[in-house]
């Protein structure tokens, strides 16, 4: 397949130049100012349309949550506050209108996963939105744990007069788990005989470099999720984020990977004081790079582009808007490799927009998953 007449953002170094591209088993074969048509070769004359990679949602519920019977369709969530042994890959439902919506908005790969009312949830799978053979549509099945640090594991144990209460007992809970789970790992490295425990056996993964989401709102919540991280030597990610800059400046460290959101939309907590959209716009001038989500179903993530022209509306740059849902959660999950850039070597999930990607009026034309359409 040859896309010819791009108006071509890649993610990476091409931010709207004039290019051809060429796909070859489902993969980007070549990027070029012009390429010649091969003998039978299906062409796209994309007309000087923008071009970019499919978005990539580091942060939802999609196919786990559904975004319109959230009662009858809500797996997010269980009973007790430390399930290290769940898997949100046993409970994804590709039914969901939630994959529908992602495609309306631009969104070809996802990481979903458990909801936030568990300190830990599980573990979260990377998915394709779209595709004929749902086996393909999963990229990994377990990407990152999801590790929660907000009030609501308290707001629901709380009520039933069992812990956690306070954030002691959230950070108390969690490192205990984690100190369990090392030791579990410890023995399992050194041949040890041990029983096998399904919980711990599966959180020890943690310490081999799984991903772990730290979602936390607040300053202080995320300074106790970076303290667990850099205690355990976990590869962290801290999620929503509303306080990045200030975290930043209390620990005098910018190297942290965050990804941001949702921002869009009202704020029902004293802990989401934050939530800001033009974040995103201080953290770029601050020199800091984060990924942007939607956390749908919280957003629905067709609104994925709204929320990016309303922070490019606030001071965010495009080309950092852009890379906020390309390239920068692909490399915070170490999904790089394969997706969230146009480059050679990777998936061929892209989208040709009607209209500017980064506006209220602009709409998908056509998306390509694994190099074939999807859309329309």
């Amino acid at each position: 397949m040859l896309i010819q007449n791009c108006l071509l953002i890649d993610g990476a170094e091409i931010f709207e130049k004039k290019k051809d591209i060429r796909i070859l088993d489902g993969k980007i074969f070549q990027v070029e100012d012009c390429l010649t048509p091969e003998n039978g070769e299906e062409i796209i004359d994309a007309g000087g349309a923008v071009v970019t990679p499919g978005f990539v949602e580091g942060n939802c519920q999609l196919g786990i949550t559904s975004q319109v019977h959230r009662f009858e369709e809500a797996d997010a969530n269980d009973a007790r506050p430390v399930m290290p042994e769940m898997r949100a890959y046993d409970a994804l439902n590709f039914a969901d209108e939630g994959f529908e919506m992602a495609v309306s908005g631009g969104v070809t790969c996802a990481v979903t996963g458990p909801g936030n009312e568990n300190l830990i949830g599980g573990t979260c799978a990377a998915v394709k939105t779209a595709g004929d053979n749902l086996e393909k549509r999963i990229v990994v099945p377990e990407i990152a744990y999801r590790f929660v640090f907000t009030n609501a594991p308290r707001k629901k144990f709380g009520a039933k007069g069992k812990s956690p209460e306070t954030r002691m007992a959230s950070a108390a809970m969690i490192r205990e788990a984690l100190f369990q789970a090392q030791e579990y790992h410890r023995k399992e490295k050194a041949g040890e005989k041990q029983e096998y425990r399904m919980e711990l056996d599966a959180l020890a993964r943690v310490f081999d470099g799984m991903p772990v989401q730290m979602v936390a709102m607040k300053a202080n919540d995320m300074e106790a999720a970076v303290r667990i991280g850099e205690e355990f030597g976990l590869n962290y990610i801290l999620v929503m984020a509303y306080d990045a800059l200030t975290v930043c400046e209390d620990l005098q460290r910018k190297d942290f990977k965050f990804i941001i959101g949702p921002l869009y939309g009202l704020s029902f907590s004293a802990e989401a004081a934050g939530k800001d959209l033009a974040l995103g716009a201080r953290m770029e001038k601050a020199g800091i790079h984060p990924a942007i989500a939607t956390g749908h179903p919280s957003i629905s993530e067709d609104l994925i582009r709204m929320q990016l022209a309303l922070m490019v509306d606030r001071g965010l740059g495009r080309e950092e808007a852009i890379k906020g849902v390309t390239a920068y959660p692909a490399k915070y999950y170490g999904l790089d490799f394969r997706i969230g850039t146009l480059e050679p070597g990777k998936d061929a999930d892209l989208v040709i927009w009607n209209g500017d990607p980064i506006s209220y009026s602009g709409s998908v034309g056509t998306m390509l998953i694994d190099g074939k359409k999807v859309f329309p």
